[in-house]
């Protein structure tokens, strides 16, 4: 593990104090973090920056740990780890689980790769995130920091590699086609040539160049039409005409040419007699007009352009960078950015002070109901305290119930207690025996000669057991020296 510079750790710490909930814990987990990767092949660095939520849309400034996992020599994996304001635990708004991406470079031809923990927008899953919150936030496991986060991250894109290779092919030139132009200007339509020595007679006119076919060309008998001339420069504003046809040129030739005088009676009889004139080559249909191939045409990208644009916008940015209103505007930016993110900070604060408030009000409310529930028995004791004193054989338990004195026995030991449980069994099995006798409270017998058996049975069992408690008594009675 290297040391971090003291001005980093000085920045660090700058920037974790006004935002971040937990301070010290998100202090020691990124200085841990930086130490251990920062020479390693992972090569972490920091810095802040806006992270917009998806789901919310909210913006929030925060630490942005970016770094490349190396996998082989031609392919690296780009990330990018966002510290949570509330990070490593949940709060009122914020749930502290970090944000990884995956951000291929694509000036390298990498690529990404959707898998099992990369999403099409290049969000990284995993278990581990899923499971961050699942213990409350005092019995947190302290296994859930950035630093075994790096390490899943790195296994995770090891074994499946996010990130591939796209090699850019070019598209093959097309060939250049020698193009083949008659040169013969000299005879005339519908006229024999003439030896170019003869002086006598009216100058002819120029026959019309002969437009050879390029399908019937023996150069180039394959090759179509639309390659066997350069492509046009693309202009989306300015269009060229498309090039004329073969009938319009010998119309435009026929026109232009003054019909020959009519020959005189020397010139007709040292002239051959006439020959029917000769027709025109037919030129061969033109293929179909391909409209895929011509809108490719005109997007070939003019380079001459594509420069002249670049240096103008060279211009332009030195000429914003020498001018002092865009510094200012930058750091307007800046300025502006800091006091969103203290907005958002105080906004945050405001929200659990107010929720706070309404905890409290809560507490306030029950509290205030048990001090009256208690402050109202304190009275009715003090009532109770008055009469018990004024009363000497009768003790009030409310303000509804009293209770003699004389009903309330309690035994000095659990022997003495023993004996007064003996002595009321004796006396309730006599009375019991003096009841089916017919000797209590001048009550009539209940014995007869239909339960006459069931009686004699029942008055053998209480004998016997009047018997062992008058036994127990006289026991109990000998052991605390008392006269039976």
């Amino acid at each position: 593990m290297s040391q971090l510079p003291q001005s980093v750790s000085n920045w660090l710490f700058n920037v974790i104090q006004p935002s971040y909930i937990h301070k010290q814990l998100v202090y020691a987990h990124v200085y841990q973090i930086l130490s251990l990767h920062l020479k390693k092949n992972l090569d972490f660095r920091i810095r802040t920056k806006v992270y917009t939520d998806e789901e919310t849309g909210k913006s929030e400034l925060l630490i942005n740990l970016f770094g490349t996992i190396n996998i082989s020599d031609q392919i690296g994996v780009p990330v990018e780890i966002w510290v949570p304001l509330a990070y490593p635990r949940r709060s009122f708004e914020d749930q502290g689980v970090p944000i990884v991406y995956i951000v291929p470079d694509h000036s390298k031809n990498w690529f990404l790769k959707a898998g099992n923990f990369v999403d099409s927008q290049g969000k990284f899953y995993h278990p581990y995130l899923s499971s961050w919150h699942r213990q409350s936030d005092e019995d947190m496991d302290p296994s859930f920091n950035l630093v075994k986060l790096v390490d899943v991250l790195f296994h995770s894109v090891v074994a499946e590699p996010p990130i591939t290779i796209q090699h850019t092919v070019a598209p093959p030139k097309p060939a250049k086609i020698e193009q083949t132009h008659s040169a013969s200007a000299t005879s005339s339509v519908g006229v024999t040539p003439q030896s170019t020595g003869s002086t006598s007679g009216p100058p002819l006119p120029a026959k019309p160049p002969k437009i050879k076919s390029p399908v019937q060309s023996s150069t180039s008998p394959t090759i179509p039409l639309k390659y066997q001339s350069p492509l046009p420069i693309p202009n989306p504003e300015i269009r060229s005409p498309p090039p004329p046809s073969v009938y319009s040129q010998l119309e435009q030739l026929a026109i232009s040419t003054p019909p020959p005088p009519p020959p005189t009676q020397s010139q007709s009889q040292s002239q051959p007699p006439a020959q029917p004139p000769v027709q025109p080559p037919q030129p061969a249909p033109l293929p179909p007009v391909d409209l895929v191939d011509s809108e490719a045409q005109f997007a070939t990208v003019d380079q001459d352009r594509v420069r002249a644009l670049e240096t103008l916008s060279l211009k332009i940015n030195e000429c914003f960078d020498a001018d002092p209103i865009h510094q200012q505007v930058i750091f307007a930016n800046e300025n502006t950015q800091r006091v969103n993110a203290l907005y958002n900070q105080l906004s945050h604060h405001y929200l659990q002070a107010a929720e706070n408030s309404n905890k409290l009000d809560e507490h306030i409310s029950h509290i205030s109901t048990q001090v009256q529930s208690i402050s109202s028995l304190n009275r009715e004791l003090n009532a109770l305290s008055e009469r018990n004193s004024q009363s000497e054989t009768k003790i009030a338990v409310s303000s509804a119930c009293e209770v003699e004195l004389n009903e309330l026995i309690l035994p000095d030991s659990l022997l003495v207690k023993q004996l007064y449980d003996v002595v009321s069994e004796i006396k309730a099995i006599k009375d019991t025996m003096s009841l089916i006798s017919g000797h209590f409270h001048n009550c009539s017998e209940i014995i007869n000669d239909k339960n006459m058996d069931y009686c004699v049975k029942t008055m053998r069992s209480l004998g016997r057991e009047l018997f062992w408690l008058e036994l127990t008594k006289n026991e109990i009675a000998n052991i605390m020296k008392l006269q039976t």
